[in-house]
C-alpha cells in the first residue's frame, strides 16, 4: 500500500457497516408468529380489569371522562401525555364500562406488537434470533405490565416497531408516496402516544444521517422532509410541554432547583435497574414499594444473589449481541437504543425530567433484538444456559406479577369496599397522593381530605402539624395509605396520628394501609382488627 492510500487508524474501513448477516435474515415463519400472538395474548387480556386503577390512570380519566363538559378537541390539544390514547379513550368510555376501555385498547395493542416485531426481527437478525425475540416479548413481564394500563405506553412500543419497519423501507430506498406516508404516520403516532417517541425520532434521525444516508440528492431532501413532517405534526404538544416541563435547565449553567422527585429523580443504580426491569419487569426482588422503603437497601443486598444472575445472564446476551464487528443492523440497533437513553439521562441529571424506565421503554423492542441475537451468538452450551436462566426468570417474575401481593398496583378499589363497610354515615376519609382514585371509587360518598398542594412531610414535627389542620374538628375519620413515598418519605405521619389519638390498622389491601382513627388519648398505633 503506498503512502497515498494508507488510511487514517481513525477511519473506520469502508465495508465497516457491510450487513454481513444479510444472508442469514429472514422472517420467523407465519404459524410461528401466530402461535406467539396467542401466547402473548393470555397475560395481557387476562385480568385486565383485576387489579385497581392507579393514579396515572385517573389522570386520564378525569380528561376524558363524560358527563363533565369536557371539549373534545381542547382535551387533545392539551394532553401532552398521550394525546393519540386520550383520543381513542375519549371514544371508547362512552361505549363501556370506562374500567375495561381504559385498558383495553393498550392490552389489544400490545398483542398486535408481537407479530409486527417478529417481521421487524426477520428483517433485522437471523431467523434463529428472530424467533427468539419474539419469544422474549410475549412473555415479557414489563411489557405485559404496560399493556395492562391506561396510559399510552404500549401504543408507544407498538408504533415504535411500525416507525422501525417504515424506516427499513426509507433505508433501502424505498421512497413511494406510501412508504413515505407510513414512515410520517408511524412516527408521528409513536410521538403522541407518548412524547419519549422523539427520541426514537431524533434517534432514527442519526441512524439516517450516518448508518443508512441516502445516495441521491433528491432521495435526501425527501427523507429530509419526512423527519420534518413529524416534527410539525408534534408541535402543538411539543409548545404545551415546553410551557410546563423546565426545559431551560438543560442549558448549562442554568440553575436545576430542587430535585423533582427527591432522591428518586435520579441515581445511578437507575440504570442496571432499568436494564433489568425491561427483561424481567417490576416483579423480580424488591418490588416498587420496597424500594421507596428506608430499608431498601438491605432488601437489595438479601436480593442480590438473584439480581446478580439476572443481570449477568442480561449483560452476557448485550455483550454477544453488538458482536465484534458491527454491521448495519447493530448499529442502527444501538444507535436507536443509545440515543433514546442518552437524552433521558440528560433530563434526569438537568432536573427536567425525572427517570422511570417507562419514559425510555421505547427502546425496549431493540434491546431485546439485541438480546436475542446475542444468545444465538453465544457458543452452544453457555448461550443454552444463558437463555434458560433468561427465559426461567422471565417466566418466574411473570408469574409473581400475578400471584405475589408484593407486586401489584395499589389496591385502591378493595380499599374503598372496606372503608364503605366499615365506616359510620358522614365518616371523612384522609387519603394522601391517591385521593383522585379513592373519588373515582367512593363516587362521592364521604367527605375526602387530600394532600394537594401540600408540601412533603419533612419530619416530625410537620407532620404534627398537618394532622392538626387536617383532623381539626373531627372526633374520628378513616385513613387510607398508599404509595406513602411521595408525601410522607420518612414514614412519619402515622407516628403523628397516634399521637393526636388512637390509631387502630383495619386492613392491609395489597399496597395499601387501611386505619381507623379517633380522637383521645394518645395510643400509639395499634395493630389488628
Amino acid at each position: 500500500m503506498t503512502p497515498d492510500h494508507r488510511r487514517s487508524p481513525f477511519v473506520p474501513p469502508a465495508d465497516w457497516l457491510a450487513d454481513v448477516d444479510a444472508p442469514h435474515v429472514g422472517a420467523p415463519g407465519a404459524g410461528f408468529l401466530f402461535l406467539m400472538t396467542l401466547l402473548a395474548a393470555v397475560p395481557r387480556l387476562l385480568g385486565v380489569q383485576a387489579q385497581s386503577l392507579w393514579v396515572d390512570e385517573i389522570m386520564t380519566w378525569q380528561s376524558v371522562r363524560p358527563g363533565a363538559g369536557l371539549e373534545f378537541l381542547e382535551q387533545i390539544h392539551d394532553t401532552i401525555q398521550g394525546p393519540l390514547y386520550t383520543a381513542v379513550a375519549w371514544l371508547l368510555v362512552r361505549l363501556g364500562d370506562p374500567e375495561l376501555m381504559l385498558r383495553l385498547p393498550m392490552a389489544v395493542a400490545g398483542v398486535l406488537t408481537v407479530p409486527l416485531f417478529g417481521l421487524l426481527a426477520g428483517r433485522l437478525v437471523d431467523g434463529r434470533s428472530a424467533r427468539l425475540a419474539v419469544l422474549l416479548l410475549a412473555i415479557n413481564p414489563f411489557h405485559v405490565w404496560y399493556s395492562q394500563e391506561g396510559r399510552g405506553y404500549a401504543f408507544l412500543m407498538l408504533f415504535a416497531v411500525v416507525a422501525a419497519l417504515a424506516y427499513l423501507d426509507l433505508a433501502a430506498g424505498r421512497l413511494r408516496r406510501r412508504h413515505i406516508t407510513l414512515f410520517i404516520a408511524s412516527v408521528s403516532a409513536c410521538v403522541l402516544s407518548n412524547l419519549s417517541g422523539l427520541f426514537l425520532w431524533g434517534a432514527m434521525a442519526l441512524s439516517m444521517a450516518f448508518v443508512d444516508r441516502p445516495r441521491q440528492g433528491r432521495d435526501r431532501v425527501l427523507v429530509t422532509l419526512a423527519f420534518g413532517c413529524v416534527l410539525l405534526v408534534a408541535m402543538p404538544w411539543l409548545l404545551q410541554a415546553a410551557g410546563i416541563w423546565a426545559v431551560d435547565r438543560i442549558v448549562p449553567g442554568m440553575a436545576t432547583g430542587d430535585a423533582l422527585r427527591g432522591e428518586t429523580t435520579f441515581a445511578p443504580a437507575a440504570l442496571p435497574y432499568t436494564l433489568l426491569s425491561f427483561l424481567y419487569g417490576y416483579s423480580l426482588g424488591p418490588s416498587l414499594a420496597e424500594l421507596h422503603r428506608p430499608d431498601r437497601l438491605d432488601l437489595v443486598r438479601a436480593a442480590l444473589p438473584l439480581l446478580s444472575v439476572a443481570g449477568l445472564a442480561a449483560v452476557v446476551a448485550l455483550a454477544f449481541g453488538l458482536g465484534r464487528r458491527p454491521d448495519r443492523s447493530r448499529a442502527r440497533l444501538l444507535i436507536w437504543i443509545l440515543v433514546p437513553t442518552l437524552i433521558l439521562l440528560a433530563l434526569a441529571l438537568r432536573n427536567v425530567k425525572p427517570w422511570n424506565p417507562r419514559y425510555v421503554s421505547v427502546v425496549l423492542p431493540f434491546v431485546l433484538l439485541l438480546v436475542a441475537r446475542g444468545l444465538v451468538s453465544l457458543p452452544r452450551a453457555a448461550g443454552a444456559i444463558t437463555a434458560t436462566v433468561l427465559l426461567g426468570l422471565t417466566v418466574w417474575s411473570l408469574g409473581a406479577g400475578r400471584s405475589d401481593p408484593r407486586y401489584a398496583r395499589e389496591d385502591v378499589r378493595e380499599a374503598v369496599r372496606v372503608v364503605a363497610a366499615a365506616a359510620a354515615p358522614g365518616d371523612p376519609v384522609l387519603v394522601p397522593v391517591v385521593t383522585g382514585v379513592y373519588e373515582y371509587y367512593d363516587r362521592g360518598r364521604r367527605p375526602l381530605i387530600h394532600t394537594y398542594g401540600r408540601a412533603r412531610l419533612a419530619g416530625a414535627a410537620e407532620a404534627d402539624a398537618f394532622c392538626a389542620e387536617a383532623l381539626a374538628g373531627r372526633d374520628r375519620c378513616w385513613v387510607v395509605l398508599a404509595r406513602e413515598w411521595d408525601f410522607d418519605p420518612g414514614a412519619q405521619l402515622t407516628a403523628a396520628l397516634g399521637r393526636s389519638g388512637s390509631l387502630r390498622l383495619v386492613a392491609q389491601p395489597a399496597g395499601t394501609r387501611i386505619f381507623a382513627w379517633e380522637r383521645g388519648p394518645a395510643a400509639g398505633v395499634i395493630h389488628g382488627r
